[in-house]
């Protein structure tokens, strides 16, 4: 098992901040998950607890296709949702709270290999995925950070 925790103070208000990773998942995803290659939703209605979807991403030279379904849903306070399927579960969980200035999110990632080779290849996978799991917060900081000023590219999402 792999675990990943961060906390990211970020301009962004918790409103403005659970509106951009929670009900704008699937738009803005891949603008702060440099491994997203596509997403797409596979439920009806806007985003919330039960929304499924279908990831696909690059892990090291090869892509990888993942089931999800978002697992939890509290308008400006939290967001998590969890692999279904794929080469390992992962939950992913962020956590906002309100600080003077914008929010605070707390990002907590967990990853539990799903076969026996997956399994063995995580001590090597280790740095890869610890590399990858910043450069995902730093992009998800950048992120809100520009949305709370305004500058965000909306249009730059690979969601298909």
């Amino acid at each position: 098992m792999f675990e990943f925790s961060t906390d990211l103070d970020v301009k962004s208000t918790p409103a403005q901040t659970f509106d951009h990773v929670a009900r704008g998942f699937f738009e803005h995803h891949g603008l702060w998950d440099p491994t997203v290659i596509s997403m797409r939703k596979t439920s009806d209605g806007p985003v919330g607890v039960g929304t499924t979807g279908i990831e696909e991403r690059r892990f090291g030279r090869s892509r990888q296709k993942a089931a999800f379904k978002v697992t939890e849903f509290e308008p400006d306070r939290r967001f998590a949702w969890e692999s279904t399927s794929g080469p390992a579960h992962q939950q992913a969980d962020l956590t906002i709270e309100e600080r003077p200035g914008g929010a605070r999110v707390h990002v907590h990632v967990r990853l539990t290999p799903a076969s026996l080779g997956t399994r063995l290849f995580m001590p090597l996978m280790r740095s890869m995925l610890d590399k990858n799991l910043r450069a995902h917060t730093e992009g998800i900081r950048k992120a809100l950070d520009a949305d709370a000023e305004g500058s965000m590219p909306r249009e730059a999402s690979p969601s298909t």
